[in-house]
């Protein structure tokens, strides 16, 4: 119903205008009522407020810094948590933190020495864990960080991180003062118009995509576009994918056969496919083969998936939560709630945990589409029409290449899946946004 120009509870202009505080057109006695329902009004609304803003602030003011960090895991009760040497620099972060150094040094004399390489191995309430060749501390953010806006706040720290960091000498806290080139960098988008990131972590070489097996909700076609669209984006960070199909046994032989071939149909040749039971222990022995000593590898997967579960078989012991799971559809809570990296027994690398995703929306990710399906961007090349859409067209050498066994027309199917959600979420963004 439009705008009619007429006042509160469709009285016309004058009639509304008489109202308003009992000046003309009621009694003394109605603008008294009105006046002391209007002001039980506002009471509750206050009351309602206040007790708001208790509950937000526990009976009292925020917390303050000391009480934040007091409330943060010891380092004495950790377990598993990746020292220095588990983890490694490459000559371009290397470099980089000398350079910095370097800068730091020709200001400041005294803050050199104090500067330190390292690796952000956990995450709790915004306080990084590090590792340094002298030991591992926890860390704040330099100022300059708190001040940056826009693209310079994808550099906050994530796990897996290399920073710079300086320890002052009396100081049980050292301070982040840069964030070093990320080798790899996998993020999500937040869905936001302009375009925002998520970063989950950084320098990992491996990102094990786990998917259960055996569940009720999830049917083939949500399967496959789980996995795909993860594939995207492991593709897209330039790590390397593994897919890893947990809760093998709920599955006889057969049903684990045909969902081991179907995987592999739709990711590819060259992606391992791996089917796993933390019951029984079958597949852990694989798993642990994809990540070698100095490696870092990334655990993927929504929530229910099975990831603390798995990772805790592969350490051997209870090492991270783990919530129920509804038998009938695998619903399962965040049980992961700070960001961690586990070491992994000898010989093995570094694993990377992360809190259960619901959603992987995929936009500005065309790399990782075309990294993902090779060979249908390139059949796409020889297309009559450069908007080919590969489903009708005449001319069209994609499904040319369907006909002729030279591309699979499942990983058609999900490639243009895919394709059409990319398109459909470019255009959500503000215009001046480009990625």
């Amino acid at each position: 119903m439009g705008y009619t120009g007429w006042g509160n509870a469709g009285e016309p202009p004058s009639a509304t205008r008489g109202a308003r505080g009992g000046r003309a057109g009621r009694p003394a006695e109605a603008s008294m009522a009105m006046m002391r329902t209007k002001g039980e009004r506002v009471g509750k609304t206050a009351k309602a407020r206040g007790r708001r803003g208790t509950a937000g602030r526990r009976g009292g003011a925020a917390p303050d810094r000391e009480a934040l960090v007091a409330a943060l895991p010891k380092l004495d009760v950790l377990r598993d948590v990746p020292s220095f040497s588990d983890l490694r620099a490459d000559a371009a972060q290397v470099a980089a933190f000398e350079e910095f150094a370097s800068a730091v040094g020709r200001e400041d004399g005294g803050a050199a020495d104090e500067m330190r390489l390292g690796f952000v191995v956990r995450l709790d309430r915004g306080f990084p864990l590090v590792a340094t060749d002298g030991g591992t501390f926890r860390a704040e953010h330099a100022v300059g960080f708190a001040k940056r806006r826009g693209e310079g706040e994808r550099l906050l720290p994530a796990i897996g991180d290399c920073v710079a960091v300086r320890v002052a000498p009396g100081h049980d806290m050292g301070v982040i003062e840069r964030v070093l080139p990320r080798r790899t960098v996998f993020e999500r988008w937040r869905g936001k118009s302009r375009g925002e990131r998520q970063v989950l972590a950084a320098n990992v070489d491996t990102v094990l995509i786990v998917q259960p097996l055996g569940s009720s909700r999830d049917t083939p076609a949500l399967v496959r576009d789980r996995i795909a669209r993860s594939l995207v984006l492991v593709r897209d960070c330039g790590a390397e994918p593994v897919v890893v199909l947990t809760k093998a046994d709920r599955c006889d032989a057969a049903e684990l056969a045909r969902a081991q071939a179907e995987v592999h149909r739709l990711a590819g040749g060259d992606v391992r496919v791996l089917a796993t039971s933390s019951a029984t222990g079958e597949g852990l022995d694989e798993v642990r083969s994809c990540v070698p000593a100095g490696s870092c590898a990334m655990i993927l997967g929504e929530s229910g998936a099975g990831k603390s579960t798995l990772l805790n078989a592969l350490l051997g012991h209870e090492a991270l939560a783990t919530g129920e799971v509804r038998e009938r559809d695998d619903m399962g809570r965040h049980t992961t709630v700070a960001r961690v990296m586990v070491s992994l027994p000898d010989p093995c690398g570094v694993i990377a945990d992360a809190p259960g995703l619901r959603s992987l929306p995929l936009v500005g990710h065309e790399r990782g589409l075309a990294r993902t399906f090779p060979e249908i961007v390139a059949a796409a090349r020889g297309c009559r029409f450069n908007d080919c859409t590969h489903t009708h067209e005449p001319g069209c050498a994609v499904r040319a290449a369907v006909g002729d066994g030279e591309v699979d027309e499942l990983r058609l199917e999900a490639f243009l899946s895919l394709a059409v959600e990319m398109r459909v979420s470019a255009q959500s963004l503000d215009p001046d946004v480009h990625l």
